[in-house]
């Protein structure tokens, strides 16, 4: 698959095979997913670095998204809210899976689509893996404006994945999309295949240039483009 440079501002962190990404704020940074729990120490070395940087003006983290509610993205909010004082958002409609650990909350009970490698590895594994529960303190709703937390960017709601799932569009044309699209041989989870479709639909009307998948590399545009026009 297509690997893509990413812009300038946007810091990639593997986490236990997670994506998370740390976005230059102003005055501080955004975080987009965790990653899993038992990689939090490792994050936390990260971030320390990242916010240690000699500046003009200290920084911080001043806010964590979530693109949905999946314990391998949300594993560490609890520990980033308590340790660097940031604010958890996300969209409502995934957050008992944080609040409760239920990773099949508001989904259903077989899914549209799931890839061979994803079944075994949700027998290898669970579905739940154990991490932090919490309550977020941001809903966060389709089209919202994030310039309040210095990032120029807004939400898209993307259900597919789950029916919280979310995306954040920068004003450049970088498009974080969690798991609504995988850049990852042999892992697909649909839950919904109706929301799936309407979601990539959403996407070839907007002004994108790269996308920054939950798991494997980022792409470009006309990539999404071959796979899904």
């Amino acid at each position: 698959m297509e690997k893509k440079v990413m812009s300038k501002g946007i810091e990639i962190i593997d986490v236990g095979g997670v994506n998370c990404y740390l976005l230059e704020a102003d005055d501080g940074f955004v975080l987009i997913d965790t990653g899993f729990s038992a990689k939090c120490m490792f994050l936390d070395e990260v971030l320390k670095k990242a916010l240690n940087k000699p500046t003009e003006v200290p920084k911080k983290l001043k806010l964590v998204i979530l693109t949905h509610g999946d314990s391998d993205h949300a594993g560490n909010c609890k520990f980033l809210r308590e340790n660097y004082g940031a604010k958890i958002a996300m969209h409502f409609e995934d957050s008992k899976m944080v609040e409760n650990g239920d990773m099949s909350w508001n989904r259903k009970s077989k899914p549209d689509r799931i890839s061979f490698t994803f079944k075994l590895l949700t027998l290898a594994f669970g579905k739940n893996s154990v991490f932090d529960t919490f309550k977020p303190d941001i809903y966060l709703q389709d089209g919202q404006d994030l310039d309040e937390f210095g990032l120029s960017a807004k939400v898209i709601h993307l259900p597919g994945h789950s029916k919280g799932s979310i995306g954040v569009l920068t004003n450049e044309g970088d498009l974080f999309c969690g798991d609504l699209i995988y850049n990852f041989a042999g892992f697909s989870y649909i839950d919904n295949l109706e929301d799936f479709n309407e979601s990539i639909n959403k996407l070839k009307k907007l002004d994108i240039n790269n996308l920054y998948p939950g798991h494997g590399k980022p792409f470009s545009i006309s990539y999404f483009n071959k796979k899904f026009i």
